[in-house]
This record gives C-alpha cells, sequence and structure tokens, in this order.
C-alpha cells in the first residue's frame, strides 16, 4: 500500500480526482446562486423612431392612426419566471398587479408574445394612460413575455413589483449563463488536462 502511494502517477491522479470535485462543486454553487428557486426577472428598452435633428428635413412628422406623433418612441418591456421553480399567483403580495410606470402616454401596443398559450398571464395597459401592468397569475419557470408599445414623448420606467419571498432581477440572464459556460469549460479543460499528466507519468513508471 505504501509503495502505491509514493507512486507519482497516483498522486497526480489523486489531486486530478480532487480538482475534479471541486471544480464541479463550485460550478454547481454558482448555478445555484445565479439560479434562486424563484425569481422575477425583468428589462425594459426604450428606442426613438425617428432622429431628433433630422439635417435636411425639419418638417418631418410621424403620424399614428391620423394623429400627428411629435416624438414617437417604441418601448419594449420584456418579464420572465426565471427561478428553479413556479411562481404562484399567491406570491403577488396583496393581489397587487406589478406596475412598470413609463411616464408617458401610450399610445398602442404593437406586439405580444409568451413563451407559451397555456399560461394566461398578459401584459395589460389603458390607451392613453402610462402604465402596464402584469395582474395576479401563475408564472411558471421558464414562462416569459415580450411585448412592444409604442408612446408619445421620452420615456423611462419606474416598477412597483411587490412578490412576496421571490427574487427581483433587473437585465437577463444571458451574462449568467456565459458565466456557468466559461466554468464548467475550465473544469472540462483542467480535467482533461490533469488526465492527460496522469497518463504520461503512469506510463513511464
Amino acid at each position: 500500500m505504501s509503495e502505491l502511494l509514493a507512486l507519482p502517477g497516483f498522486i497526480v491522479a489523486l489531486l486530478g480526482g480532487l480538482a475534479a470535485l471541486i471544480a464541479i462543486f463550485v460550478t454547481l454553487y454558482v448555478h445555484r446562486r445565479e439560479h434562486p428557486r424563484r425569481e422575477f426577472s425583468w428589462e425594459a428598452r426604450f428606442s426613438p423612431l425617428v432622429a431628433h435633428r433630422v439635417h435636411g428635413l425639419p418638417k418631418l412628422s410621424v403620424v399614428y392612426d391620423g394623429r400627428p406623433v411629435p416624438d414617437p418612441h417604441l418601448v419594449t418591456i420584456e418579464i420572465a419566471s426565471t427561478g428553479r421553480a413556479d411562481i404562484p399567483s399567491s406570491s403577488f403580495d396583496g393581489q397587487k398587479p406589478i406596475l412598470f410606470q413609463l411616464g408617458v402616454p401610450i399610445l398602442d401596443e404593437i406586439e405580444q408574445t409568451a413563451s407559451t398559450d397555456i399560461v394566461s398571464a398578459r401584459l395589460d395597459f389603458v390607451p392613453g394612460g402610462s402604465t402596464i401592468e402584469l395582474g395576479p397569475s401563475l408564472l411558471p419557470k421558464r414562462f416569459s413575455i415580450r411585448a412592444s408599445y409604442l408612446c408619445e414623448g421620452s420615456p423611462t420606467c419606474q416598477p412597483k413589483i411587490e412578490l412576496a419571498e421571490i427574487n427581483i432581477r433587473k437585465g437577463s440572464r444571458q451574462a449568467s449563463a456565459e458565466l456557468n459556460r466559461t466554468l464548467l469549460c475550465l473544469a472540462l479543460i483542467m480535467i482533461g488536462i490533469l488526465g492527460i499528466v496522469a497518463l504520461f507519468v503512469l506510463t513511464k513508471h
């Protein structure tokens, strides 16, 4: 047994196994930290439809439904249930809706798409109002909604999200997913290198 433990190849293999276990635990830890049990993610993007100053075209204007819109903007709202479990409708504190206050009149909805048609959740608004809302509803894991609206004026977004025991996240998960993939790739590379070294040492002894 003592001779076996003295073998360099055995030591390298043991270190490789420990490194692999550490890499796996680190990857699992990061994954669980970045993906809480229940999480609500949201993101708002704004795009002016016409540049404020178009050289040579001072009389350019946008007309919507027969009405001039002096400063049209496109607002895109994305919401998603990005946790590892569903968000039940009971999580809406006091059955209050989630509100996205834009601060400018909403003229119309351009489109709204959901990741599945089975879920009844959807974003609603009142024409001429400035608020988009999501009423209390079940949000299954990996469920998402993307909606675009035509607004008059330069919008902002003031969310009012009251969800009991739900992690709230602003922005997409692309960066977190890339981090997890990077850690996993590094772990696999480490395991591969240590495996090659162990094999090389064993063939020399």
